[in-house]
Parts: C-alpha cells; structure tokens; sequence
C-alpha cells in the first residue's frame, strides 16, 4: 500500500528523527520519506503491516490527521 499522511506536527529536524526512528523498526516498510513542510510523510508498505504502521506513529507521539492512497510510483 502506498499512502501520503499528513501528520499533526513535524516542526524540526529532531520530530523528522524521531519519526525516523519509529518507521525504522515497521517491518514490511519499504519506503518513506518524510515533507517537514507539509508535516506528511509518504509511505509504501505490505497491506499487512498496517495495524503496525498506525502503532508506531502513534507511540512516536504523532497524530494522524489525513491518510491518502497513492498510485503505485506515485510520490507526490
């Protein structure tokens, strides 16, 4: 699944870090890149790794306020 969700707030490079961090350890992760303008983050991962995905945002202490697919390749 690739997504682009946009975050509560991503103010400074130590939020970009931390939220690094917490994307890190997601298995079935295979890409991310985080817009600190937008506070978004774009994302591509297995279907399955969902329920893990939403976990670990939240224990990095980020609150979802938008989720959007995305095409497959798409990365905008």
């Amino acid at each position: 699944m690739r997504e682009k969700i946009r975050l509560d707030e991503i103010r400074c490079e130590r939020c970009v870090e931390r939220l690094t961090g917490e994307l890190a350890s997601i298995e079935g992760l295979s890409e991310a890149r985080v817009e600190m303008g937008t506070s978004s983050i774009i994302v591509e991962y297995e279907d399955d790794s969902a329920d893990e995905f939403a976990l670990a945002l939240k224990k990095g202490g980020f609150r979802v306020i938008e989720r959007r697919p995305l095409e497959p390749g798409a990365f905008h």
